[in-house]
């Protein structure tokens, strides 16, 4: 074991001062620089503007092309298709519903589909305390309805 490490110290000191003698031969690597548009000029020279005729001919030809195109679009008239933007809801089932519910619902689509749609918003008022003749005296008065959010959860507020 003491023979390994003995053996190794020289072969270390063999590596490094070989190491040292070829240090003189480095490379250097190009870098990427930023350069400014003057900088750039004067590092490249020149260059001037190189008109290409069938470039810019085959490039005229396909703008015309696309014009004439977007120009001539039409539909296909013998296409006839039902487009289903949204799914098909499955329609409320009001029998689910106590009897005397079921007339109040019905009783508010009438009346929101009456000539006077705010008819079936009294109707939805009602059980507030709320119709056509006492809608407007609460802010004739100047009475404000608050909420503290502090006694709100879960639906239902505390006392």
């Amino acid at each position: 074991m003491n023979l390994l490490k003995i053996s190794a110290l020289p072969l270390l000191l063999a590596c490094t001062g070989n190491m040292l003698v070829h240090a003189d031969d480095t490379v250097t690597l190009p870098t990427l620089q930023v350069l400014a548009e003057p900088e750039l000029r004067t590092e490249t020279g020149f260059v001037p503007y190189q008109n290409d005729e069938k470039n810019l001919r085959a490039l005229q030809h396909q703008v015309i092309r696309n014009s004439r195109e977007a120009q001539n679009f039409m539909l296909d008239s013998h296409v006839v298709a039902n487009l289903e933007i949204q799914p098909l809801q499955s329609q409320p089932d009001l029998n689910s519903l106590p009897p005397i519910l079921q007339q109040h619902v019905v009783n508010i689509a009438q009346g929101l589909q009456s000539s006077d749609p705010t008819q079936g918003l009294y109707i939805m008022l009602q059980p507030f305390g709320i119709d056509r003749n006492n809608s407007m005296q609460h802010i004739d008065r100047g009475t404000h309805i608050q909420l503290d959010l502090k006694n709100v959860s879960m639906g239902t507020i505390e006392h």
